[in-house]
């Protein structure tokens, strides 16, 4: 196995310039909520190279005050930054240590159908107390995500982002990239209900008839110059 943890780097010497902007960053990030202050400074655990080991298991987390009961990997959440390379093979033993069949599904990423990881579409899933392993051959950079296709385990906090570096390098020169990854924690079942009593309740800031009313008043009727279709 050569997956491992990516240490951070010493940087170079901070210049005038850079201190500055870091100042004004550190600014930027006072203005922030203190629990998403806190979680934007944890170290995020980063797994590279080709061949990596996974285990699905339960966590305890404190949320707002409350404790609860997440859906991690290798006792994180989110899950582990996998770092890839394009034209690699890649070797993934996935674990389940849940007491339900869970899966791993690699959004965006190009597999065979077998390692796409969506249970009753491409395999049986992985049960509990199950390894399965993943190989396919990685053909496209880029920035993705995974997550499980199994119950609620993905919205109670199975994901985890994904970095394929070019196999050619970057063309652009740079110290350090950072993963950007947003989610929030509310129970399934609620979200569930939720969209059965109204399937559009987490479309926020959609448009209203209002809006129609004042599109309409705008501009007015338009004639797309279609005959209307003969009957007969």
């Amino acid at each position: 196995m050569n997956a491992r943890r990516i240490s951070p780097l010493p940087g170079p010497t901070v210049s005038r310039r850079r201190f500055l902007q870091g100042a004004a960053a550190a600014g930027a990030l006072s203005l922030v909520p203190f629990p998403l202050r806190r979680a934007l400074a944890a170290p995020v655990p980063v797994l590279s190279g080709t061949e990596f080991t996974l285990a699905i298991e339960d966590i305890s987390l404190i949320i707002n005050g409350r404790q609860a009961t997440a859906t991690g990997v290798n006792g994180q959440v989110p899950a582990p930054i996998l770092r890839w390379r394009e034209g690699d093979t890649l070797t993934l033993a996935v674990t389940n240590r849940l007491s339900e069949l869970s899966s791993v599904h690699w959004h965006g990423v190009r597999t065979p159908s077998p390692m796409d990881g969506v249970p009753g579409l491409s395999f049986r899933g992985i049960m509990p107390g199950e390894t399965f392993v993943y190989r396919f051959p990685v053909h496209r950079s880029g920035t993705y995500w995974y997550h499980s296709h199994s119950m609620f385990q993905e919205q109670t906090g199975l994901y985890g982002a994904i970095v394929i570096a070019p196999k050619g390098g970057y063309a652009q020169a740079f110290d350090r990239d950072y993963v950007v990854l947003l989610s929030d924690f509310e129970p399934p079942e609620t979200i569930v209900s939720n969209l059965k009593f109204q399937s559009d309740y987490y479309n926020y800031g959609q448009r209203t008839p209002r809006h129609l009313h004042r599109r309409c008043a705008a501009q007015g009727p338009r004639r797309h110059g279609r005959r209307p279709p003969r009957v007969g």
